[in-house]
Parts: structure tokens; sequence; C-alpha cells
């Protein structure tokens, strides 16, 4: 991939993806690790909470989700697609 032959507007949006991305990814996992170290404090109001996080995530039912599953794949599958045979 040669920079020189490439458009500035496609280079400004290869750079503006990769470090949204980045931010995006960063971010998440700060955020993550956040809720990680909050839910291992020993005060037993975070245990009772982690408890029913714990109690609630059991109760999720995966195949009410299915349908929005199956969607999100279609949709995907023709984004690929119409990129992929795009000019």
């Amino acid at each position: 991939m040669n920079l020189g032959d490439r458009d500035l507007f496609e280079v400004w949006r290869l750079a503006l993806a990769l470090v949204c991305g980045i931010y995006a990814t960063v971010v998440t996992l700060r955020s993550l690790w956040g809720w990680l170290v909050y839910f291992m404090a020993p005060d037993r109001t975070t245990q009772l909470m982690k408890s029913y996080v714990v109690v609630q995530l059991l109760r999720l039912r995966w195949s009410r989700f299915t349908k929005e599953w199956v969607a999100i794949g279609f949709y995907s599958v023709c984004i690929v697609f119409l990129l992929y045979w795009h000019d």
C-alpha cells in the first residue's frame, strides 16, 4: 500500500478510522476494568449488587435475542457484499 498514489481524503478516512477505533477500544477496556474493580470491593452493598447482577444475567434468555442476532448477521453480510462489489 503506497500512500503516494492515494487520494488525500482516503488517507484522512483511514487515519480517522484507526484513531477512532483505538480510542473506542481503550475507552471500553477502561470502563470494563472500572466495573471489575468496583465489583471486587469487599463491602456488603457492593457484594449484594454483584449478586444481583449475576442473577439477572443468569435469568437472561438468549433465545429472545435470536431474531436480532439474525438481523445483525444479515445486515453485516449485506454491507460486506456491497463493499466487496463496489467499484
